[in-house]
């Protein structure tokens, strides 16, 4: 315990958590516009309603390096974000057994994000499938374990369990229709497909991180 706390006096925890997530939502998006950028050209009717994040990292050539090679490095900086932000929780009244939880199932969510990128669909397919549950059934209920907490915090405000329920939300009803897309239910051209939500919980994800550096890394 003595070590931990003399370890977030060195570090200044709200400051490294700030400059992590700050670092992590830039990266990411300057990730997904490259890899967009080198997608286009050999698929000009790219849309967030007929694409896959997958679809981009499936891509041989620049789409597949930049977004695999990307999401790669990008999984561990994420995992590095929820370290800093059960310590600086756990500085704002969040138990231990809270962290412990959250570092559990993002461990799992990440092992999941590399199976799923490493592995490219066209590769293995099962493989590839097996992270899908991994990442998205990790995510879930992590958020919403976070958010329940945020909420019972009083020194943090109410936007972010706000944009951590619907980060839960999207990835949510984008497992129910991936689920419903693999079973034929729905389609790339039907009014409701899994593609737009994906992205819309990508687009969460980025605002997430960049929303909890901000508020939580004051000091």
């Amino acid at each position: 315990m003595l070590v931990q706390k003399s370890m977030q006096e060195r570090l200044s925890v709200p400051e490294v958590f700030r400059s992590i997530c700050l670092a992590s939502g830039i990266f990411a998006v300057l990730m997904i516009l490259f890899s967009i950028a080198a997608y286009i050209p050999t698929h000009p009717d790219f849309s967030p309603f007929n694409t896959f994040l997958s679809d981009i990292g499936d891509t041989p050539g620049w789409p597949q390096i930049i977004f695999n090679s990307g999401t790669l490095i990008a999984a561990p900086l994420r995992y590095l974000v929820l370290i800093l932000l059960v310590l600086r929780m756990y500085q704002l009244g969040a138990g231990i057994n809270f962290g412990r939880t959250v570092l559990l199932i993002g461990a799992l969510a990440t092992l999941g994000t590399i199976l799923m990128t490493a592995v490219p669909f066209s590769v293995a397919p099962s493989v590839h499938k097996a992270g899908i549950p991994l990442y998205f059934l990790g995510v879930v209920p992590m958020q919403i374990i976070i958010g329940v907490r945020e909420l019972t915090l009083k020194d943090i405000p109410r936007s972010l369990p706000v944009i951590s329920f619907l980060l839960a939300g999207s990835y949510l009803v984008f497992f129910i229709l991936v689920i419903l897309y693999e079973l034929g239910v729905v389609s790339r051209t039907t009014s409701i497909t899994p593609m737009i939500w994906q992205w819309l919980g990508f687009s969460f994800s980025i605002l997430w991180v960049f929303m909890h550096g901000l508020v939580l890394g004051k000091k």
